[in-house]
């Protein structure tokens, strides 16, 4: 949500999107991916999360990913509650999509790549080995995004709690009682923060 609202400038009451540049440290740039069940999110992007795979080249290419000699339909509908986001390829598949999109945007299609991903608070101490492997189940990757070939080295993954990225830099200023609610396409994360540090147990 701070990335989306960071890319939006306002002006006379209209809404004018504005591109935002991506992070780059040394050889490698940073892709933040937030894979929402509604929506997948990047600095720059919100699209349907729905995965479509099919064997055979369909019909309708547009937002078409070819990976593994499949052809993958991003973004026609939205993906099912799971509580176990490596339990499918979707996320992969996503993931994907995301570090595409933000490439094309970039008029890049070869890249090292470090990606920054989130979980629930509650999740992120059992899932984060686990996602962060799945992940990185291909250090080398090439894939096809709309009929253009990438080519991407993934360095690294860093995995956060969703929700205190938001408000991490802002932790100094919130005295008492807080709570963060991220609100998303049919589910919620609540966390609580007293006198500037997160209380642990109150995510749900």
């Amino acid at each position: 949500v701070g990335s989306l609202f960071r890319g939006i400038s306002f002006s006379t009451g209209w809404i004018v999107r504005r591109t935002m540049k991506m992070i780059k440290y040394n050889d490698t740039y940073i892709i933040g991916i937030d894979h929402g069940y509604g929506n997948l999110k990047t600095a720059n992007t919100v699209t349907a999360s729905g995965v479509k795979v099919h064997d055979i080249e369909p019909p309708f290419k547009k937002e078409l990913l070819e990976f593994d000699g499949k052809f993958i339909c991003i973004g026609e509908n939205h993906k099912s509650f799971t509580a176990d986001k490596t339990k499918d390829m979707d996320n992969y598949y996503l993931t994907l999509y995301g570090i595409a999109k933000e490439l094309s945007l970039a008029g890049i299609t070869e890249a090292n790549v470090h990606l920054a991903v989130g979980l629930p608070p509650m999740w992120y101490s059992e899932q984060r080995d686990r996602f962060s492997e799945y992940m990185l189940q291909n250090e080398n990757v090439e894939f096809v995004y709309n009929g253009k070939q990438y080519s991407v080295h993934i360095e690294g993954v860093s995995v956060y709690p969703q929700g205190y990225c938001a408000v991490y830099d802002r932790l100094k200023d919130m005295n008492g009682v807080n709570m963060i609610a991220d609100i998303g396409n049919g589910t919620m994360n609540i966390m609580k923060v007293i006198d500037h540090k997160v209380i642990t147990d109150s995510c749900r």
